[in-house]
């Protein structure tokens, strides 16, 4: 019963078992075996084990069979044998001798089962992982894997150690607070504690020389070797941050540009008045007031002077631009610093020889070396270096890309540096705004009005700076072909005695309380004057009019009608009528109503009485109109 109970588990058993003599003859072989090997038990019993054994395994199989002749037991080992079909088929065999009731080896049983679907599987993992180790190694984007409780790093791929500069056995010994700046530490921990998301985030991280930079980080929570670990995938974003800085920075500049030119317009009619009216009550007072009327037009102009730095800083004020030498400008420059920085600052002054010229307003660019070098010297309290120097550069497609919101191309460089105090990052990326400044009784006109004129002139300005270091300009202008830099301009002449005349003078202003002061003024002169609120009244009064209007004097932005369509209509009856154009409003508005104030008789506002009556007899004065 017994016997037969054993027999049936043998024959009925998923492995295969076979028995065989301590010669290695087989003598019993059940249906697994017949399934694995193909053949059956009439046709294997009888036969040496050896039919089931590759060539190449004979000897292995001559070390089992000494073993168990030995009586001893041979543990489950992985080999091959070879089915009735001639196919090899992967097994692992163990190997146990019978033992008689003396113990002596009897035979021997082997108990077999197939391994080739787990060796097959086996294989593929391993080539799954060996394609996605590579695809790991080799992914071009830095990537890597971090243990969540010790934060050290677990792997890192090729692209980590190029990007980052350590080595793979260096970044393994370091953890993941290692690449970051110190003050980056304490949010990284409060994001461990309050539980990653998966949403990109952009860290601060440094390289192995220091430098620093900005990286968006995709991590997920991942199983690693049985623990919790975060696969990260970085990519540096330092030039996209940078360029999107340099965007929002550009966006205010320009913001608060517009701010100050419409202000900039507004203010300037308002001192108009004041000026006309001081220049009546200085008409007509006695000595004891003149004091007085000085004091108000000493005011006005300091006034003016204010509201030119605000149309300089839109790069909305009107530049005469014409071919200038920048080192003939620095030298002049230089002459005025020597009074102007004080004795215990030192001026050092290096131009290039042959700079070819730039196209700039000469007053106002030597109002940006002043007021760079005015502002290195509030930067040297104890005194300092103070240099100033002009090359030619050629800037190319890469250069400018990371560095200037400029074309590529030729430049000349006037660069002012100075070894002062220097700037932090805040200071820097707020150093051109107008009314910002570090000292108490500033107004911060000076940095301001270099970044409106430079940009006006087509340049860019490049600043850097350190605490404790000091702080470097760089400004960069276009330079011009040697056949535009001999042309000229038109000469714009002083402003001369004024003289009277007797014309009938048609003026067009918008503005209520300015527009009887200046009749006034003209009238005072011996014109006469017909005044008009905007471009209907006007068309209406000469319309109405038999006699010739020898001038229109008009504001250019106005409701309805602008200045050069109404004159254009007036013109159509009057071909003979000279215009002279007056606006407060910043440059680009002018060109924008399709006026130059280059090319036609323009008046920019706030002006003298003197230079109105000037402008006006210039104006009558020629032959043709314009």
């Amino acid at each position: 019963m017994n016997e037969r109970f054993l027999a049936a588990i043998v024959s009925s058993a998923s492995e295969a078992i076979l028995g065989k003599t301590p010669d290695g003859r087989v003598t019993s072989w059940n249906a697994a075996a017949e399934r694995l090997y193909g053949y059956s038990a009439d046709e294997a019993v009888g036969k040496h084990i050896s039919f089931i054994v590759p060539r190449e395994r004979r000897a292995e199989l001559e070390s089992v069979l000494a073993r168990i002749a030995a009586g001893e037991r041979v543990p489950e080992f992985e080999t091959v044998r070879t089915t009735k079909d001639g196919a090899q088929v992967e097994v692992a065999v163990t190997v146990s001798p019978i033992l008689d009731a003396q113990g002596a080896v009897v035979g021997a049983s082997t108990v077999a089962r197939d391994i080739g679907e787990r060796k097959r599987a086996e294989a593929a993992l391993l080539a799954s992982e060996t394609s996605y180790r590579h695809l790991f190694a080799h992914h071009p984007a830095p990537i890597w894997l971090y243990d969540t409780g010790t934060l050290r790093f677990l792997e890192v791929n090729d692209a980590a150690i190029e990007l980052y500069g350590w080595s793979r056995e260096e970044f393994l010994a370091m953890t993941i607070e290692d690449i970051r700046p110190r003050v980056d530490v304490a949010p990284l921990r409060q994001a461990l504690a309050q539980g990653f998301d998966d949403e990109p985030r952009v860290w601060r991280h440094h390289r192995k020389d220091g430098t620093a930079m900005d990286v968006e980080v995709r991590a997920r929570t991942v199983e690693f070797e049985g623990r919790p670990a975060r696969l990260a995938l970085a990519q540096d974003v330092t030039r996209e941050r940078r360029l999107e800085e340099e965007l929002r920075q550009t966006q205010k500049m320009e913001a608060i540009g517009r701010l100050a030119g419409g202000i900039a317009h507004d203010f300037n009619n308002l001192l108009l008045v004041i000026k006309f009216a001081a220049a009546e009550l200085g008409r007509n007072s006695g000595s004891d007031e003149r004091g007085s009327v000085a004091l108000i037009n000493d005011t006005v102009g300091r006034a003016t002077a204010l509201t030119r730095q605000l149309l300089a800083f839109s790069r909305m004020q009107v530049l005469r631009l014409e071919p200038t030498d920048v080192n003939e400008l620095v030298t002049e420059a230089h002459a005025l610093l020597d009074r102007l920085i004080g004795e215990d600052i030192h001026i050092s002054v290096q131009t290039a020889q042959d700079l070819p010229m730039i196209l700039a307003d000469a007053n106002q660019l030597t109002q940006v070396v002043l007021n760079l070098a005015v502002n290195a010297r509030e930067a040297m309290p104890r005194g300092g270096d103070l240099t100033i120097e002009t090359s030619q550069v050629v800037l190319d497609e890469r250069y400018v890309d990371e560095h200037l919101d400029i074309a590529p191309g030729t430049y000349i460089l006037l660069s002012v540096s100075d070894d002062g105090v220097g700037m932090d990052e805040e200071t820097r990326a707020r150093a051109f705004e107008p009314f910002f400044t570090t000292k108490e009784d500033g107004t911060g006109f000076g940095l301001a009005t270099v970044y409106g004129i430079v940009k006006q002139c087509g340049g860019e300005v490049w600043l850097y700076s350190e605490p404790g270091i000091g702080t470097t300009f760089k400004i960069y202008f276009p330079a011009i072909a040697q056949q535009e830099a001999v042309k000229t301009s038109t000469p714009r002449g002083d402003v001369g005695e004024a003289t009277t005349g007797w014309e009938t003078i048609l003026l067009v202003e918008d503005e209520d309380a300015l527009r009887p002061i200046i009749a006034r003024t003209l009238e005072e002169y011996g014109y006469s004057v017909l005044q008009a609120r905007h471009a209907d009244d006007a068309l209406r009064i000469a319309g109405e009019l038999q006699t010739e209007i020898h001038l229109l004097i008009t504001d250019i932005v106005m409701p309805g009608l602008n200045g050069r369509e109404l004159a254009e209509q007036l013109r159509a009856n009057r071909p003979e009528l000279r215009v002279l154009y007056s606006s407060g409003y910043p440059a680009d508005t002018i060109l924008r109503h399709g006026i130059e104030s280059a090319s036609v008789n323009f008046i920019e506002k706030p002006y003298a009485a003197a230079e109105l009556l000037h402008e006006v007899r210039t104006s009558l004065d020629r032959s043709a109109p314009r």
